[in-house]
């Protein structure tokens, strides 16, 4: 029994030192049970233990498995790798550590922690390079920074131990003592002189509901001081009423609360003026103040539109502009009233109210005008508040023919909708149609928007529209002005119900609605959609390089009483990643199918039993971009083509109206068809020419994509279509369903910085008639300026033929004269004349206009007219706040929720 016990003792010694030579020079086991298995080459440590390597690696585990042969070294359970000569220390659930590499991998959740109370912590892997000291965690990331009081998350983050520097990848939030707020990518943060920075985009928010958006910037913590260029900042950004801040450059001390900045302009509130294209702002060469003043030196203020780089109809410029944010004053010294750029008034010293006032119930601009149809009018709006998120603007206008028009706009906004509403009544007016004995008209147009919040959706509006005329001319004869016609268009009303949601990279909408035209008869005006609805959404998968595109829409559709229409279409299409060749050739393909399903009734275009098909496309398209540079031009000459084809005879829509030019003849669905994809294989081939004058660095001119300043110089564009065989169903004004084409082509040529040029043609292929033409001209030299617009149609593509005037002349600096006319040579017609002379100075505008028109439709006949128009503007005097701006149709009716 004595020699058995001895000799398992034996063994057990035997075998420890066999096994820590065996590993002596990649790890030492101190473990409670080693098994060793596979000729000695497999390790596996059971019961927990700690391994220690020879380079100051110590991991503790609750099991191991070492593979000699891969130098991959396993633990799992309660894992903790010390790197005893770095000071780091990584826990996980799971690392596998190759030694011959010195590289350590966690899985799942995963945590960091360094000698100087900086810990990491990720979701989904950390992987560390002892040999680089590099540390790189991704999913979920948090940094924390006990001693500085500074969390940074992103998704994906590297540590470079021996710099004590972390760079982020992608989206990245930084929280700053719960004081500030940055959302930025690709961040750089350099502990050891806590010190931040990012190139990319980023917005910083404070405690104090300040906004900052930056192209880049530097962020010293320990000084808070934040440097950053092209910057906008938005006060009180929290709050309905805030200011903007642009700035090329500035710096800004958080702990003394002021700033420095180059080139800054302020713009306020829009929606305080009475004009919807007001933009009321405030610009300066430099500036500097705090959070109660801002003082500019060279400054300007004005509240017209900004328009290119064009000088505002007035404008004040001043030595020196304080902006008294407390007593919401703008304070001008040695201040220039000008106009057009001409000075008028000289004030020593000059302050007005700045536009963030609270607004107020008052009288707005007067306006007179005289008509030889409906007599002379006045008209005295009165703005009135009703309470905090109410308000109305009654918009009286009385005649001197026992006539009077009362237009009212009611506005109610909360924070989750808004309702528009404008109504109006005429009384005392006599049609002079045949059988219409009523002496009043109304009109009625409400829209609101609602948000649903839904939890699911980034956006869920629910949209409600009513619009109704009592008469058809009603909104021309008096030309009525609404914010809900949409770009002012009186001939067409709009009632509908719509729902919008939107999620990332997804959209829904569905649409129940109708449309009247206000012409032609009862029983054609109006177009039913009963519904619609569309839905969108995109993605992208690496390994096919490219991006797919998922679009379904349809639609039911009453018209003329009993002419029904009803499709659901199912579109998925692919565009790869563009590619280049060695040569500069850049080349990229795509691949388009569509489903349609069809059912009509009394349709032209659909059949009476429901239809369902399938199509495909695919198309191939390459260029090769030449670019020629020097000091003082740049030329670009790139060849284009374009292969196309579908393999499934689409509707017939020879008939059908559809234009390709050369700003179309490149896409695939050039032709606008939704219910079919062009048949046949072509091959677009042309070239794009433009020649560009670089400008000098002090000059003001648009840049182009590269930073460079340019001025348009002249630019050339040409193409064509070659099919493989004549296809009669493609629309045959559009000219590219024959073998060969028309030539395409578009010219623009700028000859001076008088005269500009802008041509389209289409010539057949034959080069004997050119089918389509169209000029714009421009010509403008000191106080006069000439447009001549000429189209002409021929042919296959149409017989429009219209020829079109306008010219302007400045007498002097508050004397203008503008005449305009255009003629139908189709019907040999002139549809009208406009002369029009204007006074203006700095606060009285007063105008005469001639206008003869030769359209006739029931109410409106052929006329002569003169009207005289006065608006009193009082300088210095701010109209009152609207809750919503004017112009609030479509996208903009729903922006100003943001």
């Amino acid at each position: 029994m004595k020699n058995k016990i001895l000799k398992i003792i034996l063994i057990l010694f035997l075998n420890l030192v066999f096994t820590t030579k065996a590993i002596s020079d990649d790890f030492i086991f101190n473990v409670s049970e080693l098994e060793i298995t596979e000729s000695g080459n497999l390790y596996k440590g059971i019961n927990g233990g700690k391994i220690t390597t020879n380079n100051g690696i110590e991991i503790t585990s609750n099991t191991f498995k070492y593979n000699k042969l891969t130098s991959l070294l396993e633990a799992n359970g309660n894992v903790v790798l010390f790197d005893k000569i770095k000071n780091i220390t990584i826990k996980s659930e799971q690392i596998f550590y190759l030694k011959n590499k010195e590289l350590a991998y966690t899985v799942g959740e995963s945590n960091a922690v360094s000698n100087d109370d900086i810990e990491i912590n990720s979701n989904e892997f950390f992987k560390y390079n002892k040999l680089k000291s590099i540390l790189e965690a991704k999913g979920d990331v948090k940094i924390v920074d006990k001693i500085k009081n500074l969390l940074i998350e992103a998704e994906q983050i590297f540590y470079f131990k021996n710099e004590d520097k972390f760079s982020t990848k992608g989206k990245t939030n930084v929280n700053i003592e719960d004081k500030y707020f940055i959302a930025s990518e690709n961040l750089i943060f350099f502990r050891k002189d806590m010190f931040l920075t990012s190139k990319e985009k980023t917005t910083i928010t404070d405690t104090l509901d300040n906004f900052y958006v930056l192209n880049d910037f530097n962020y010293n913590i320990n000084d808070e001081i934040l440097k950053g260029n092209k910057i906008e900042l938005i006060t009180n950004y929290k709050k309905k009423k805030s200011d903007k801040y642009f700035f090329d450059i500035g710096f800004f001390d958080f702990k003394k609360n002021n700033f420095l900045t180059k080139d800054m302009k302020i713009d306020f509130y829009n929606e305080m003026f009475d004009e919807k294209d007001n933009n009321p702002r405030l610009n300066g060469v430099s500036a500097y103040g705090d959070e109660f003043n801002t003082y500019i030196n060279k400054g300007s203020f004005t509240t017209c539109k900004q328009i290119d780089d064009k000088c505002p109809p007035w404008v004040i410029k001043s030595e020196k502009i304080k902006h008294d944010k407390i007593k919401k004053q703008i304070i001008y010294k040695n201040a220039w009233l000008k106009i057009y750029d001409v000075p008028v008034l000289y004030f020593p010293k000059f302050f007005h109210p700045d536009p963030t006032v609270i607004r107020q119930s008052g009288f707005l601009k007067p306006k007179l005008q005289n008509s030889d149809i409906l007599g002379t009018s006045i008209n005295t709006p009165y703005f009135y508040v009703i309470s905090e998120n109410q308000d109305l603007t009654i918009k009286p206008k009385i005649f001197d023919n026992d006539k009077y028009l009362i237009q009212n706009e009611y506005r109610n906004k909360t924070k989750n909708s808004l309702t528009i509403t404008d109504f109006s009544y005429v009384k005392g007016y006599q049609s002079k149609v045949i059988g219409d004995t009523r002496d009043s008209r109304t009109h009625l147009f409400t829209k609101t928007i609602k948000k649903l919040n839904f939890d699911s959706f980034l956006r869920s509006d629910l949209e409600l529209q009513y619009q109704k005329a009592s008469n058809d001319t009603y909104l021309k004869v008096f030309n009525l002005q609404s914010p809900l016609l949409k770009e002012n268009d009186n001939s067409v009303l709009e009632t509908f119900i719509k729902l919008d949601l939107e999620k990332e990279n997804q959209n829904f909408t569905t649409f129940a609605g109708q449309y009247e035209t206000l012409s032609g008869l009862n029983s054609d005006r109006y177009q039913y959609y009963l519904p619609s609805y569309n839905y969108s959404t995109s993605f992208e998968r690496k390994e096919l390089e490219g991006n797919f595109n998922w679009n379904s829409y349809g639609y039911n559709t009453l018209q003329k009483t009993n002419v029904m229409n009803s499709t659901i279409t199912n579109d998925l299409n692919y565009l790869s990643s563009a590619s280049f060749l060695d040569i500069g050739i850049k080349n990229n393909f795509g691949i388009y199918t569509k489903n349609l399903n069809s059912l009509g009734k009394n349709s032209e275009k659909y059949k009476n039993t429901p239809q369902s098909e399938l199509m495909s496309g695919y198309m191939f398209t390459s260029s090769l971009p030449l670019i020629k540079k020097n000091l003082t031009n740049k030329s670009t000459f790139e060849p284009r083509l374009s292969f196309k084809f579908s393999p499934h005879e689409m509707k017939n829509h020879e008939e059908s109206r559809r234009r390709v030019d050369i700003s179309n003849v490149y896409n695939f669905n050039r032709l606008g068809l939704s219910d079919s994809m062009e048949e046949g294989a072509s091959l677009t081939i042309g070239f794009d020419y433009k020649k560009q004058k670089l400008m000098k660095k002090n000059q003001t001119v648009k840049r182009n994509k590269d930073g460079e300043k340019i001025e348009d110089y002249f630019e050339m564009k040409f193409a064509t279509v070659i099919r493989a065989n004549e296809e009669k169903n493609i629309p045959k004004n559009s000219k590219i369903n024959k073998k060969y084409s028309n030539i395409l082509g578009q010219i623009n040529y700028t000859f001076s910085e008088y005269i500009s040029l802008n041509y389209d043609f289409s010539i057949d292929n034959d080069l004997s008639t050119f089918e389509y033409n169209s000029l714009d001209a421009e010509f403008a030299y000191n106080n006069f300026s000439s447009t001549i617009t000429f189209l002409e149609e021929n042919g296959e593509i149409g017989t429009s033929h219209i020829m079109a005037n306008t010219f302007e002349y400045s007498l002097n600096d508050k004397n203008s004269l503008k005449f305009a006319t255009r003629r139908n040579k189709e019907i040999n017609l002139t549809e009208y004349y406009d002369l029009i002379y204007e006074y203006k100075n700095d606060c009285l505008t007063a105008g005469i206009e001639f206008k003869k028109k030769f359209y006739s439709d029931s109410d409106i006949k052929p006329t002569e007219e003169i009207f005289f128009s006065v608006t009193i503007v009082p300088l210095g005097t701010f109209s009152p706040e609207p809750l919503v701006p004017k112009s609030v149709f479509n996208e903009d009716f729903k922006n100003i929720f943001k």
